[in-house]
């Protein structure tokens, strides 16, 4: 073979070894928003175990498995922050232990246990109004099917709808949204490509590093820590009381907060050790939502709640289908493994 035959064969073979990099290198930002990052990590870990040609397929062989989480995350390394940095309006929640539960509280909180949970991000703030409308007016609509997403009769100032419009009176778009059922919670959540936290990250990033209080803050609770005991009588913007020691807001009182597992009052007598959930895994959870009618975990009490509602501890049962002024929801996402 003569010269130019050599070098075109070369040519080709760089062309191809280019085009797969292209491939690969462009085909990490698999939600396709013009970034890579954590929203790409947990695209892909939702879903696993897909074939065909899938966005999640960073790696172009039919099939979405580890080999392209890795590939996500390795794409991302460069511009983790350390440990307690931020991300976009959330903290990293550093992997490790952490003691769950009370033993000297209802059954539901027994007994106090060792959890160990991976690392996560989860939002500084509770999801605002403002953050919701925008939501609601990308969708377009306020309902899947015949789930509400929001209710707009509840006495608390909040979101309208008017004209096909989702509007905040701009007093309020700072607050938590309310009115918002879990199945709501869990759409905005995948629009935001994020997902409510599990019973064990929430508690863990509650506590703030803390071990064995009360609160997110220590052991005693008054006006200054907390929105609580309808001594307000309603929502209050995020931030207007100190952080807990992970650099979180209203984490006690406030509202109640979504959780992602199914309620179960005895789960503590038989919850694995590492990442527990009640209710499935979280892939099963995230792409079944829709059908699953069992009741779901809120956490942190609200503004109306007295004080010990506020406890860090403390699980409540309410219908995923409820759509009160008192409960609302913050998102976590997954961070590397």
């Amino acid at each position: 073979m003569n010269t130019e035959g050599i070098l075109l064969i070369l040519a080709l073979v760089l062309l191809a070894c280019l085009t797969q990099c292209t491939s690969v290198s462009t085909g990490v930002d698999v939600n396709a928003d013009g970034k890579v990052d954590y929203a790409d990590l947990e695209y892909v870990d939702q879903h696993i175990g897909k074939t065909g040609n899938h966005a999640a397929d960073v790696n172009n062989d039919k099939v979405v498995n580890e080999t392209d989480f890795v590939l996500v995350e390795n794409a991302i390394e460069t511009a983790t922050p350390p440990l307690g940095g931020h991300v976009d309006g959330m903290v990293l929640i550093p992997t490790g232990e952490f003691e769950m539960g009370n033993n000297n509280m209802s059954a539901g909180e027994r007994p106090a246990h060792t959890v160990y949970v991976d690392a996560f991000y989860i939002d500084k703030h509770e999801v605002t109004n403002a953050e919701y409308a925008a939501f609601l007016n990308a969708k377009g609509k306020h309902a899947e099917g015949e789930v509400t997403w929001i209710a707009f009769d509840t006495w608390l100032p909040q979101i309208e709808h008017v004209d096909g419009v989702y509007r905040v009176d701009a007093m309020y778009l700072n607050h938590p949204v309310v009115g918002v059922s879990w199945y709501g919670a869990m759409a905005y959540a995948k629009w935001a490509s994020k997902r409510l936290p599990t019973e064990a990250e929430w508690e863990k990033a509650a506590r703030g590093g803390l071990v064995g209080k009360m609160y997110p803050w220590g052991d005693t609770i008054d006006a200054t820590n907390a929105n609580y005991g309808n001594t307000v009588g309603y929502t209050t913007a995020g931030g207007s009381y100190p952080a807990n020691g992970y650099g979180l807001y209203d984490m006690g009182g406030n509202v109640w907060e979504w959780c992602l597992d199914a309620h179960d009052r005895y789960f503590y007598r038989s919850s694995p050790s590492r990442n527990p959930i009640a209710g499935g895994t979280i892939r099963f959870i995230l792409d079944n939502y829709i059908n699953l009618n069992t009741p779901r975990t809120v956490r942190g009490g609200s503004f109306f709640n007295d004080a010990s509602f506020a406890r860090v501890a403390v699980r409540y049962q309410m219908e995923p289908t409820i759509t009160s002024s008192r409960y609302g929801f913050r998102c976590v996402r997954a961070a590397p493994r």
